[in-house]
């Protein structure tokens, strides 16, 4: 069989390829690619996570993002009467399944992880424990910067709290608590004192405007994580 000059010059770069650059030229892997998930009783998808993971994916060409799929439930019928732990416990374990499964398929891939209200939660417990599963390894190494956003493990004191929130939240972390096995650098935990869930204020519609909020001031932060 006879190849022109420009298959001969195609079949010699793909010999020429390392294992991994191979395979993700194959897949379309792109460099930063976002996971969100939502609050409670939130319909599917991201909640209001949503528009941040939209700033991020627009920071980025041909970056892609998912939504985590969990219960997103504290009780309620209109989320399958799951309890709020229960939910919570499935939502850490979808994390680090979505996540640990991403970076085999792409190991070069950047990852983001932006949590809102329970959907903050379970990426928190995902990277710093406390809900069973964590990511380790390459998986854990490939998130570049989590985003917890009204998280309820919120507590005074964390070197990556960002807000005007002096107390903690109602799932509140123990005091003397330290991110593990995440690095707390990669981390920012957003949370106001008027929060009646991460923190003991009692006004229920600041929960809801973390990303009208601190979007930008979250965006640089991550731009500040990822790499060329």
């Amino acid at each position: 069989m006879k190849l022109n000059a420009a298959a001969a010059l195609s079949l010699a770069g793909l010999a020429a390829a390392n294992p991994v650059e191979l395979t993700e030229r194959q897949q379309n892997c792109p460099r930063v690619y976002v996971f969100g998930a939502r609050e409670t009783t939130a319909p599917a998808g991201y909640g209001t996570s949503q528009g941040l993971v939209n700033q991020v994916v627009a920071a980025y060409p041909g970056a892609g993002s998912e939504a985590i799929q969990y219960p997103a439930c504290g009780g309620q019928s209109q989320c399958g009467g799951v309890s709020y732990d229960n939910s919570a416990t499935q939502g850490t374990a979808a994390v680090v399944r979505a996540v640990t499964a991403y970076n085999q398929r792409c190991p070069q891939t950047q990852i983001v992880l932006i949590g809102y209200s329970q959907g903050g939660q379970i990426m928190d417990n995902a990277l710093c424990g406390g809900a069973g599963a964590t990511l380790t390894g390459a998986a854990l190494e490939a998130v570049k910067a989590g985003i917890f956003l009204g998280d309820p493990h919120y507590r005074a004191g964390l070197p990556y709290n960002v807000g005007t929130c002096n107390a903690q939240g109602f799932a509140a972390r123990p005091q003397g608590f330290q991110c593990s096995p995440a690095s707390a650098d990669r981390l920012k935990s957003y949370c106001d004192s008027t929060d009646p869930y991460c923190c003991t204020g009692n006004d229920a519609n600041s929960h809801q405007q973390y990303v009208n909020k601190y979007g930008q001031q979250a965006l640089q932060f991550i731009k500040s994580k990822i790499t060329a």
